[in-house]
Formats: structure tokens, sequence, C-alpha cells
């Protein structure tokens, strides 16, 4: 880029990009949406019952 943010080739005016600009155009990411948390907390409960019923079902087959 030349002088000004102009085109070194046409001379034209560039814009900048939203990195030099100090912004960008993605939404910083936030963390995880709540239904994905949601789901997390769903699946971990599921597991340790499945866990725990196994741990009680093993004995009695072995």
């Amino acid at each position: 880029m030349g002088e000004g943010g102009t085109c070194p080739s046409c001379q034209r005016v560039l814009p900048m990009p939203p990195e030099a600009a100090g912004t960008t155009t993605l939404q910083k990411a936030k963390g995880a949406p709540w239904h994905f948390k949601l789901l997390l907390v769903g699946v971990t409960v599921y597991m340790v019952y499945r866990i725990y019923w196994f741990v009680e079902w093993l004995p009695k087959h072995i």
C-alpha cells in the first residue's frame, strides 16, 4: 500500500482493512452457546447414570 492508503499502481484510495483500523469484522468469541452447555450437562448426567448402572450390574453378572 502506498502513502495515505493509495494503490501503488492506480493511485486510488483504498479502504483500511478492519484489523488496521483497530476493529474486527467478526464478533469476538464469547464462549459456547447456552444450549451447547446444556447439552454437555445432559450428556454428563446421563454418562454418570450409565456408569453407576454398570457398576451395579457388573458384580451380579460376573
